[in-house]
């Protein structure tokens, strides 16, 4: 009897275990109907105390619709649904759900990777301007090339609000820092990394050579340890999305090899990288040591967990 009484008692906490577990399911999909993380990725740096946690974003395409034509994007409707998830509800839908699960979450920081607007306009700026206002937790914001890209050949304003996102106005060059690590974002949204990129780079690592850095950059940069990066963006998108040298690259500067160079060589501090613009999830070596992460598209409702934590004790 007292067999039988034990497993009874193991069933009855295992159907409460379950019915938490649907419970705790549902009241996620009815709070956030659209997005999911379906990414958790860990990274381990010697030496940092605790643990964070920071969310990773990448490629929304967000926008709002002021015109009935979006210029060489053609009609409006047709270019805002073309950024769905596959429930059919558009990408602006899901910027408000993403900042309300980061609050509730009290994650530590929110990392964009850049193309969180499909172009550029007054009120995609102001949209999304007004929705990362309303983080409770720092934010680092990473240029990618629709955020300054506008399908009627508009100049961005130096007055615009999208600048108030850079942190310092400055988009070449932004840093996070925590007592034993650091995120960084730098600008190469143009297939190229910026010459400010570089310089503010090489005087940062100048000062601070042995301080832990994760970096964030919009397109993702390729060495001959990884080539299935390579391929799949060939075939995803018929050419190479990358910043590399070597067989199937585009060609790149003497700016972008020096500050690969200065970020992949053995005494770099640099532990990870995050990017995106592929609108595909990859994760692979960069070096013996420096792993790269490529972000699903956030407006497919794809959102990454990055957690990082030292060394076990």
């Amino acid at each position: 009897m007292k067999n039988h009484s034990n497993i009874k008692r193991w069933c009855q906490a295992f159907v409460v275990m379950c019915a938490m577990a649907v419970l705790t399911f549902l009241a996620h999909h009815y709070e956030y109907p659209d997005i999911q993380v379906n990414y958790v990725e860990e990274i381990t740096i010697p030496g940092v105390e605790g643990e964070y946690e920071f969310l990773f974003l990448t490629d929304l395409h967000l926008a709002v619709k002021t015109r009935e034509d979006v210029g060489i994007y053609g009609n409006a409707d047709d270019r805002i649904k073309g950024f769905s998830n596959a429930k059919g509800t558009v990408s602006s839908k899901h910027l408000p759900q993403w900042i309300s699960y980061a609050n509730k979450r009290e994650i530590d920081a929110v990392l964009m990777g850049g193309d969180i607007i499909d172009y550029y306009s007054d009120a995609n700026a102001e949209y999304l301007y007004r929705y990362m206002e309303q983080l409770e937790m720092p934010y680092i914001f990473t240029l990618g090339n629709h955020e300054w890209f506008s399908p009627w050949d508009e100049d961005v304003s130096e007055e615009s609000v999208l600048y108030e996102l850079f942190q310092g106005r400055n988009e070449a060059f932004q840093i996070l820092e925590y007592e034993d690590f650091v995120i960084c974002a730098i600008d190469n949204e143009a297939y190229d990394v910026s010459e400010q990129s570089l310089a503010a780079m090489r005087e940062w690592l100048n000062a601070n050579p042995d301080k832990p850095m994760i970096l964030l950059a919009h397109v993702p940069f390729y060495t001959k340890q990884d080539r299935s990066l390579l391929e799949t963006s060939v075939s995803v998108w018929g050419q190479a999305l990358v910043i590399g040298t070597g067989e199937g690259t585009r060609d790149t500067t003497a700016v972008s090899r020096e500050f690969m160079e200065l970020i992949l060589n053995d005494e770099s501090p640099v532990v990870a990288i995050f990017t995106g613009d592929n609108h595909f999830y990859h994760k692979g070596n960069l070096t013996d040591s420096i792993v790269q992460w490529v972000g699903a598209p956030a407006y497919a409702g794809d959102g990454m967990i990055i957690k990082v934590k030292g060394n076990e004790k």
